[in-house]
């Protein structure tokens, strides 16, 4: 975008944004490459999630969508909306005896039973579990950890004392969606500007 935005400053166009003396500019292009763009997005993070087999996958897929674009000026922005334990899925989180390297920690060893940490986890139990009851073979990674799973529903404070003992794996599909979007946001975006730039200077 660095790129394009120095072509609009030479060109004079960002000087017509917000314009008194005229109607305001609409980038009319932009604004719809980026809904298309956050769509394209929503797409890659789920099937990242779903290939890298992210713990509780299906409610963190469910969640995530693209806000509206909002306007403020000459400042254009589009969000993705996930449930708020999606940065921790991404990029780990360090345990009190393991380091995972991440940028989040679990600071205390303490569990409590009634917690929302063990909550979550006896739903996580109990769905990882479901999976598996109707596989009468287990003939996947998942299916073999679900029917395991299944038969430990009980056990969530020691799972989750297990958890904050060693931490969480980074899985960045998160990142590893946002690494493959930047070339073609670069080029799309890019494309939408200039064509905005055509449509209201020629």
């Amino acid at each position: 975008m660095n790129k394009v935005q120095h072509e609009a400053i030479e060109s004079g166009f960002l000087d017509l944004l917000g314009e008194p003396k005229q109607e305001a500019v609409v980038l009319r292009d932009t604004t719809n490459t980026l809904i298309q763009l956050a769509a394209i997005y929503v797409d890659k993070i789920i099937d990242n999630i779903e290939k890298k087999d992210v713990a509780s996958s299906g409610a963190l897929s469910d969640s995530v969508s693209p806000t509206s674009v909002s306007i403020n000026g000459t400042v254009y922005t589009i969000g993705i909306r996930a449930k708020d334990y999606a940065s921790y899925q991404d990029q780990g989180v360090n345990g009190w005896a393991v380091n995972r390297g991440s940028i989040y920690s679990f600071k205390t060893k303490g569990v409590d039973p009634k917690g929302e940490m063990v909550k979550s986890i006896k739903k996580w139990l109990t769905r990882e579990g479901n999976s598996a009851r109707n596989v009468k073979f287990a003939i996947s990674k998942r299916e073999r950890r679900g029917k395991q799973i299944d038969e430990f529903t009980r056990r969530a404070t020691s799972v989750a004392y297990m958890v904050k003992r060693s931490g969480v794996k980074a899985t960045k599909f998160f990142t590893t969606a946002t690494q493959e979007m930047e070339v073609y946001i670069e080029n799309e975006l890019g494309a939408s500007l200039r064509i905005d730039i055509i449509n209201n200077i020629l």
